[in-house]
């Protein structure tokens, strides 16, 4: 088990929901993180709501019951705990719920949602029919009503072949104790809560699958949690003492091993970042930063063909030239003649970075002032380095992305038009009104 100061402190003031994650790992290892569930601690980043991390020896009832014993030990507000939300098919419930005899015992709207994701892409559906789904199910989450939950569930009874519906268990979708806490939640606290768990159940799995020793195991975790949190060195750090069947990580911090080296998708980025910086001027640069954050976060590798990928990052997919990563057919990459998200998350899947090759000269630096004014269309270079302020800087935001939402909404099939045309009325009405004239 592993628990920091902090992981005691955020649970001392976040103790009345707890969620509790199981994520699988080699050698049939379990990792099993609590985290709070309420409203988002006042702390950096989703790795907050973390209160204890922990890798039983087994799975059997007395040795969970020893692991739930040990975060009872740590953390003398558990006593305060009124719910407990958990995934399907959490092993040994029965240890859970007699080591929180007050606490009500609910599976947890995460892991419906994620359960319901991987099962809807696991059904090989056509294409266009899987992505009405998933669009569908992520306006549930961030919109727990009824109706739209019940607009989910018929949609997959009539989209789904009946004898692939049981493994959906859809209907949990119309269970009013299920949804009951998360649907008071607005719109922006469904989508930061789900953002928050993904980004941290992600993260530690990735950590724990690295196949350790039990011991290193919990090391690592700790450190990845600690440079998550903190830039200070992990000198905080409590350990439950060794008891049968449950080992513990070393208290001191010298015993700590040196930090091994970065994960590769982390080390990718940052040197993308770095040649971006190294062979564009400074206005490209940014331009490819702001894209390439796009990319870190929401990035879907959607198909693959010989000689091309099609990407999909929150749009529709547009088509990368794999011959020298030059060319995409998205808007962006057209019109600026710069590495796009497209283009930028090809590099990143590939462990590859940016190449003087794959943008035009008027973007490299050391090209003439002359031959980049000439280049530029539109006199695009010059408004890029111009004076920027705040005010400039919103005003080309909102051009870009009235652009784009404009172009989507019309080059589109009539039942997606609908849909998204929906989202945003629901946007633009949640943000500015409601009001009924709120225009588009």
């Amino acid at each position: 088990s592993f628990q920091s100061a902090a992981m005691g402190g955020v649970f001392a003031r976040f103790p009345p929901a707890l969620l509790v994650h199981r994520a699988g790992g080699p050698a049939g290892r379990a990792l099993y993180v609590f985290l709070v569930a309420g409203p988002a601690p006042a702390l950096r980043g989703g790795m907050a709501r973390v209160v204890h991390l922990a890798v039983p020896r087994d799975e059997s009832a007395g040795s969970l019951s020893r692991m739930y014993g040990a975060f009872r030990a740590f953390n003398p507000a558990w006593a305060e705990t009124r719910l407990l939300l958990v995934g399907p098919g959490l092993p040994q419930l029965p240890a859970l719920t007699q080591a929180f005899p007050a606490a009500e015992v609910q599976l947890s709207v995460f892991h419906l949602c994620k359960h319901l994701q991987q099962q809807i892409q696991r059904l090989a559906l056509e294409g266009r029919t899987e992505r009405l789904i998933l669009a569908t199910l992520s306006d549930t989450m961030c919109a727990a009503t009824e109706s739209r939950r019940r607009k989910m569930h018929t949609l997959l009874r009539d989209l789904v072949t009946p004898d692939l519906l049981p493994q959906l268990h859809i209907h949990w979708l119309l269970d009013e104790e299920i949804w009951a806490v998360h649907r008071e939640r607005s719109w922006g606290e469904s989508s930061n809560y789900f953002r928050d768990l993904e980004v941290v159940t992600q993260g530690l799995s990735q950590v724990f699958s690295a196949g350790l020793s039990l011991e290193s195991c919990i090391t690592s975790l700790a450190q990845h949690y600690q440079k998550c949190v903190s830039k200070s060195p992990p000198d905080a750090v409590m350990c439950s003492a060794p008891h049968p069947g449950h080992r513990a990580a070393r208290a001191a911090p010298q015993s700590l091993p040196a930090s091994g080296p970065p994960l590769a998708p982390l080390a990718t980025e940052e040197h993308i970042k770095q040649s971006l910086s190294d062979i564009c001027t400074e206005p490209a640069a940014r331009l490819c930063l702001s894209e390439f954050a796009v990319v870190q976060k929401s990035v879907q590798l959607i198909g693959t063909r010989e000689d091309a990928l099609s990407i999909q990052v929150l749009e529709d997919a547009h088509r990368v030239d794999l011959k020298g990563l030059s060319s995409c057919t998205c808007h962006f990459n057209q019109v600026f003649q710069l590495p796009c998200r497209h283009i930028l998350a090809v590099l990143n899947s590939d462990r590859k970075t940016l190449q003087p090759e794959m943008l035009s000269r008027q973007w490299q630096k050391g090209c003439g002032a002359h031959q980049a004014g000439r280049d530029s269309g539109d006199g695009l270079l010059e408004v890029l380095k111009s004076s920027w302020n705040e005010s400039l800087d919103k005003s080309l935001v909102v051009s870009f992305l009235t652009a784009e939402i404009s172009r989507l909404l019309t080059h589109c099939g009539e039942e997606e038009f609908e849909h998204r045309y929906r989202t945003l009325r629901e946007l633009a009405d949640s943000w500015i009104g409601p009001y009924v004239e709120v225009k588009l």
